[in-house]
């Protein structure tokens, strides 16, 4: 995954720990994972550089020096979002349309609700706009939805908005107007009168940001857009100038939700594409290396010290989703599917006032003051401290970072949290880990069963520190046949892995609502001036061989829910229109289940998409030295496992011992510099040639 002539690096900063993958010509991989800075997270960036230049044997300059490719996952536009520490915003919109953030297209009460606050009227409430009533500005304007302008923008109404933005403290400007993604003109001119008065100001468009019908929708990522802009800029001009500083050869390129890299200049325009960039190379890395590997159907499960992540990839194919749902809010940004809930092994266990019940997360102990174990201050019981109080987990091997685990003060706190439960302490661990790993599992089904795909005919691939403590209890659950660990210990950095193996992309939409019969003249049309904005793109970034992959968005007549399809080949006439019905069609049953599908009713196209990409390079796969007899444990300890309801002297292992073909039995415990992987009693672990650690799961013991 590297340029002939250097290194590549990926770094993908998490809630808890800064990952660092540097990959060299060859395609052998080395490992920098640090403890994530949240009061600086550039801090972090560079820390875990330097720890995989150390582990190589150079320095922090020798390294960027010949590195040709940096690539970064970043976290802090997501972190400001959800902290609400963003940029005060002022909203331009079409005047009569100010309440529309507030109305919320009628979803606010149940849009990002639990089940319970759906059910419970008493106990819901609308989330606050993203910008409060005193700072949305109405502007006389109008734009129909053929792109006519039917009244003209008033100057005098932009002039007086301007002028309240010394007095409200604003840091950055967003310009929503209706039917804007038709004709953007009246979005343009606005901008312009802003930048002459206020030079430095960041300023968001809606024919930029999201280029579609819907106006809450579009107006919440213009908003979201403009807020998280100028601490980003300031992050992205750290990074790329701290790069500088320390020699890098190449320049930094940043992750997108959409699954590619962009360029700095790029990231800066448009932060909010930035947002979880990580957990989306980890996808994207996966369907890739997968492949190569021969795994066409995975399950993807990305568990770190915050959150657990998990995507579907079927066929070799991930999907993507155009609306989503960011902290209450509809948000318009295109993404690959990836869910998430606040399990890891930072989730915070406690118990609920009402009921007396033990519960695990959302909250999360993160970085700092993070676990009790790692003697930061923290006060809280984590999954990491039910983990060591377990034996899972080593007390005499440190973390990264040289973090070691204090299991006296991991006991203690656990001992308390059973004490007020009635449990014994080693119950009250297994509990954590049982009811964080149920809640995995509810979020695997969710993503899986209701969605028509069976889990059991796809393999788990596990990846992030603490998967592999626990995959073997949530696969085994959901009835996946075995986990793949992609890698060994590349698997607790694998979004790193994932940022290092994408290539540079962009993608242009046109939205379109044509029905069908298709106006194909229409369609040819935008589908030229899409392709026009792609190559302009890739010529100004002196892109080579690049590729054009074509795409729109279909639903039935009627229907709400949209399904992106594959654009056929060739000339736009009928044969293309015919083609492209059975496209969606496929595509819709393929979502929705066998059956689902109603041609009859006639289909709707509402969006054209074309992306420009850099060509894809497969992964350099190193075979594996084959064991010529059984491993041999490195030591014993004991471990608490629930399938026994006993603590049993547990033969471990030390990971990078193992060699291709060695097969462990469980119950037994393989031990990473990063990563800990437990085979639970019933279970066996092998390494395959790749070098990856599978996990056969066989039910029960």
């Amino acid at each position: 995954m590297t340029a002939p002539d250097g290194y590549s690096i990926g770094v993908d900063i998490g809630g808890t720990f800064t990952d660092c993958l540097v990959v060299a010509r060859d395609g052998t991989t080395t490992v920098g994972k640090v403890s994530s800075t949240p009061s600086d997270l550039s801090v972090g960036f560079f820390g875990s550089i330097a720890a995989a230049a150390e582990q190589i044997g150079l320095d922090e300059r020798s390294l960027l020096s010949a590195t040709t490719k940096l690539a970064h996952g970043t976290t802090a536009g997501i972190n400001a979002i959800v902290t609400g520490t963003g940029a005060k915003v002022l909203l331009l919109t079409t005047k009569g349309h100010a309440d529309s953030i507030r109305a919320m297209a009628g979803q606010g009460r149940v849009l990002g609700a639990t089940i319970e606050e759906i059910l419970d009227y008493s106990i819901s409430s609308r989330p606050d706009p993203v910008v409060p009533r005193e700072r949305v500005c109405e502007i006389t304007e109008r734009i129909d939805f053929a792109g006519d302008v039917i009244v003209a923008m008033s100057d005098d109404d932009i002039g007086r908005s301007l002028d309240r933005i010394d007095e409200l403290g604003v840091d950055a400007v967003a310009i929503s107007f209706l039917w804007s993604f038709v004709n953007p003109s009246h979005e343009q001119r606005a901008r312009e009168r802003v930048a002459q008065r206020f030079p430095n100001l960041f300023v968001s468009c809606s024919h930029d940001v999201a280029p579609r019908i819907g106006e809450y929708g579009r107006t919440v990522s213009t908003v979201m857009n403009a807020a998280i802009g100028p601490l980003m800029v300031a992050y992205i001009d750290r990074i790329v100038q701290g790069a500088a500083d320390r020699g890098l050869a190449g320049e930094v390129l940043f992750g997108l939700c959409e699954g590619g890299l962009v360029p700095a200049e790029e990231a800066r325009r448009h932060p909010l594409g930035t947002v979880q960039s990580g957990p989306v190379a980890g996808v994207v890395g996966s369907a890739l290396f997968a492949r190569a590997m021969g795994y066409e159907n995975i399950i993807v499960t990305d568990m770190g010290g915050t959150t657990l992540d998990v995507a579907t990839i079927a066929n070799g194919e991930v999907s993507f989703s155009e609306e989503n749902e960011l902290e209450r809010q509809r948000v318009y940004l295109r993404k690959v599917d990836v869910e998430s809930i606040g399990a890891g092994g930072g989730s915070i266990a406690w118990v609920h006032e009402d009921s007396g019940t033990l519960r695990v997360g959302p909250r999360s102990a993160g970085a700092v003051p993070g676990p009790i174990c790692y003697g930061r201050g923290g006060s809280e019981v984590t999954v990491t401290d039910a983990d060591l109080v377990l034996g899972v987990l080593n007390p005499d091997r440190p973390l990264a970072g040289g973090l070691t685990l204090d299991v006296d003060a991991a006991q203690r706190g656990v001992s308390e949290l059973a004490a007020r439960l009635g449990m014994s302490t080693l119950e009250c661990a297994a509990g954590i880990v049982e009811i964080v790993d149920s809640r995995m599992e509810d979020l695997i089904r969710r993503v899986t069963i209701q969605r028509g795909q069976d889990p059991r005919g796809f393999t788990l691939w596990a990846y992030g520190g603490a998967s592999g403590a626990h995959a073997g209890l949530y696969g085994r659950d959901i009835g996946a046949p075995e986990v793949v660990f992609p890698l060994g210990d590349a698997a607790s950095v694998w979004s790193a892995y994932g940022l290092v193996s994408l290539q540079q992309s962009r993608s242009f939409q046109a939205n379109a609502l044509l029905r069908t019969p298709f106006d194909l003249e229409r369609v040819s049309g935008l589908l030229h001036d899409l392709e026009l904005q792609a190559r302009k793109y890739a010529d100004a970034r002196a892109m080579r061989d690049i590729e054009l992959v074509w795409r729109g968005d279909m639903k039935y007549s009627l229907q709400v829910f949209e399904v992106e399809t594959e654009l056929p080949d060739g000339d736009v006439d009928e044969r293309w229109a015919a083609e492209l019905m059975a496209n969606f069609q496929r595509n819709y049953e393929g979502r929705f289940g066998r059956g689902s599908g109603y041609a009859e009713a006639g289909a709707v196209l509402t969006a054209l998409r074309v992306t420009v990409r850099s060509p894809a390079t497969d992964p350099v796969l190193r075979p594996e030295r084959a064991a010529d007899g059984p491993p041999a444990p490195e030591s014993t300890r004991d471990v608490y496992w629930s399938e026994t309801r006993a603590a049993e002297p547990t033969p471990i292992y030390w990971g990078p011992t193992l060699l291709a073909g060695v097969v462990i039995d469980g119950p037994a415990i393989a031990e990473y510099p990063n990563t800990t992987i437990a085979v639970r009693p019933g279970q066996s672990l092998r390494r395959d040639d790749f070098g990856n650690l599978i996990l056969k799961l066989k039910g029960d013991a």
